[in-house]
């Protein structure tokens, strides 16, 4: 694992703040947050004209009235025609706030159902650019995990206000009129906020201005100058305790790392912990290129919420832990830099996130703090990662799967390809859709180009499928012959459900002695499933996929010594060499007490040769067959039928073919 290496030196300075203080189990969105919002969940709209115009900038003018809980606000949209005779757009808007006028030419408007309908001033053709002013006011409603919520610091009324916004999924609408989908990114944003003089106001990108109203308020200015989608856009006010830091990135450039908290937590401890975050740029830049954002800032601002939010250039923060700042921090890559196309493929945020957690891990303290991380993050959950019902926030965000087990997904793919290509693959995807957005079949196509490889097999039953294998094992391995040759024989069952597919992956098998040790990879694709080879010595140990390489269960039902089988079991292992000229051997594993026979047939069904086998202790068996008849005679090439059964009439097949 070329690149834990590299980056353990430079993480030594933080290695005294172990993993295990912390629960990093725990996602980013926990939806406990918002459970009493299901009433009035965000949902995507269901519009005609997404692809009718593209919003190119936002200009959020947002009052701020901590008292009545009331904002005023003024956004102007600058949008270009992408049809011929575009008359009217649409923007999504909560029907809770209410509009006070348009600003285009004397434009038309209807505020209706959570859409905001604008009939324009006149007919614009393909390439022509528009603005459009829109005055509101109102209380904006908690909706999805938040969306604009006025609370307190640490939800305590006696502490200063909180004011904040989370608008992921579809919460953008609820206090700002927007087209709000993830595939129209506007190429920058500015946002003013006026609030109580007293208090910080904080948004995305840089500030450039601050001014007093001289009326108890203050005006703070906010420019983000790079592509953003709606539900990024931010903005965080109350009574904070701020500092900054300098970043120097590996090719000169530096930039501000500026951090609010909240004063009654900003402990020592915890500030500690937030100015881990320069360290961490440090290792995901190695990973995945450098910092997206460097020519404005990264910073961390506590809000009113128990998880975080990877909000653009600043992530808004509801927990001081390491993996969150390092899971927050690895969503302005895959997240911000690059979006899910639509929340059916929200894992390409997520489950790229939490799979940098066990990067971050392992670059900080050794390859197995990552492997011991993704055994956190194992599950036994059965859906699908393909989230086919976007409508609510609990059908988007399931922490099993979104999460935990499309973070294996990477962890899998890594190993499937390599991790040279695995690299440079997620490099590629970042070059490819940066400031864009991007579907599971984009990041395939990535994927698959750089590899070489057609992965259609691997996306289809992880990422479309549900469940995982479930693996029933056993191996047996023959006393070495005159060249030290062993010969080994690993059995492997999927006994997974029938509704989940039989999957196709790469296993390790790391066989060890006392003085040697080798690993075998065998592709598993099959229900039931034998694998023959030989090794230059004979191992008494079989490590199965270990390191874990698959989300799985697995279970050795048989070992060496200890087979496992209840009275009455038998197999038929593959027959090898297959096809043979001369001599094949048949192998078989029984339980104790067996009687049968094995048999061979011809194509007709005629029995050509029997040999009775009674055992009384289990274990691994071999027939070695000379290609004769029951009376001695040798047969002729051509397909046969070896045969076990059992005095009870139990029988299992499979075909030899003899070649002359």
């Amino acid at each position: 694992m070329r690149l834990f290496k590299i980056l353990i030196g430079i993480s030594i300075l933080t290695s005294t703040y172990a993993q295990e203080f912390e629960d990093t189990t725990l996602p980013c969105k926990p939806l406990s947050e918002m459970a009493g919002h299901y009433d009035r969940l965000a949902k995507a709209a269901q519009r005609a004209d997404v692809w009718d115009f593209d919003v190119h900038y936002y200009d959020i003018k947002i009052k701020v009235n901590a008292d009545t809980e009331i904002i005023h606000g003024n956004v102007e949209v600058h949008l270009t025609s992408t049809i011929a005779n575009l008359e009217t757009i649409q923007l999504d808007f909560t029907s809770e706030l209410t509009v006070d006028s348009i600003f285009l030419n004397g434009a038309t408007y209807n505020h209706f159902s959570n859409i905001l309908s604008i009939s324009l001033d006149g007919s614009y053709d393909y390439g022509e650019d528009i603005a459009i002013g829109i005055s509101y006011h109102g209380h904006p409603l908690i909706t999805g995990f938040q969306a604009f919520k006025f609370g307190y610091q640490g939800n305590n009324n006696s502490r200063p206000r909180m004011i904040s916004t989370l608008s992921e999924p579809y919460g953008a609408r609820s206090w700002w009129p927007c087209k709000d989908v993830p595939t129209d990114k506007a190429d920058s944003v500015r946002i003013s906020i006026t609030a109580d003089t007293a208090y910080t106001a904080v948004a995305n990108g840089l500030l450039i201005s601050e001014t007093s109203n001289l009326n108890g308020t203050k005006t703070s200015v906010w420019e983000h100058k790079y592509p953003i989608t709606t539900y990024l856009v931010f903005l965080s006010i109350t009574d904070y305790n701020s500092w900054t830091e300098i970043h120097h990135f590996a090719d000169g450039d530096s930039m501000p790392l500026e951090y609010w908290m909240y004063p009654d937590d900003a402990t020592p401890t915890n500030i500690s912990r937030w100015n881990l975050t320069s360290n961490m740029i440090n290792i995901f830049s190695e990973f995945y290129g450098k910092y997206p954002f460097s020519q404005e800032k990264y910073g961390m601002a506590q809000f009113g919420w128990g998880g975080a939010m990877e909000h653009q250039t600043c992530s808004s923060m509801g927990s001081s832990a390491e993996n969150t700042i390092a899971h927050e921090l690895a969503h302005q890559w895959w997240g911000d830099l690059v979006t899910c196309s639509n929340f059916h493929h929200i894992w390409l945020n997520e489950g790229f996130a939490t799979y940098s957690e066990a990067l971050y891990w392992g670059a900080k303290n050794g390859e197995s703090a990552y492997h011991a991380h993704m055994a956190l993050k194992m599950n036994n959950a059965s859906g699908s990662i393909f989230r086919p019902d976007t409508s609510s926030v609990g059908a988007i965000f399931s922490t099993s799967l979104v999460y935990s087990k499309a973070a294996w997904v990477l962890h899998m793919l890594r190993h499937t390809v390599g991790d040279e290509t695995f690299f440079e693959s997620l490099l590629a995807y970042r070059d490819s859709y940066q400031f864009r957005h991007a579907s599971t079949e984009d990041f395939q196509t990535v994927v698959e180009t750089v590899s070489g490889q057609d992965l259609e097999w691997f996306f289809d039953q992880w990422i479309y499928g549900g469940g995982k294998p479930d693996y029933h094992w056993w191996w047996n391995a023959s006393e070495p012959d005159v060249f030290g040759k062993s010969q080994i024989v690993v059995h492997i069952d999927q006994i997974q459900e029938s509704e989940f597919p039989t999957f196709k992956m790469p296993i390790d098998l790391n066989f060890s002695s006392d003085i040697h040790d080798t690993t075998v990879v065998v592709w598993d694709s099959l229900r039931i499933q034998d694998f023959t080879f030989q090794l230059d010595f004979e191992p008494t140990t079989l490590a199965f996929d270990e390191p874990a390489w698959i989300f799985k269960s697995a279970a050795q039902i048989s070992g060496v010594d200890d087979r496992g089988l209840q009275p009455g079991d038998f197999f038929l292992l593959e027959a090898y060499p297959n096809p043979f000229n001369g001599e094949i051997n048949i192998p078989y594993v029984l339980a104790d007490h067996f009687e049968g026979q094995i048999k061979l047939f011809d194509l007709k069904g005629t029995e050509v040769y029997s040999q009775n086998i009674s055992h009384k202790q289990p274990g691994y068996y071999e027939l070695k067959w000379q290609a004769v008849n029951s009376q001695g005679l040798g047969l002729s090439s051509g397909i046969y039928i070896a045969q076990i059964q059992s005095t009870d009439g139990l029988a299992i097949s499979q075909k030899i073919t003899l070649l002359k």
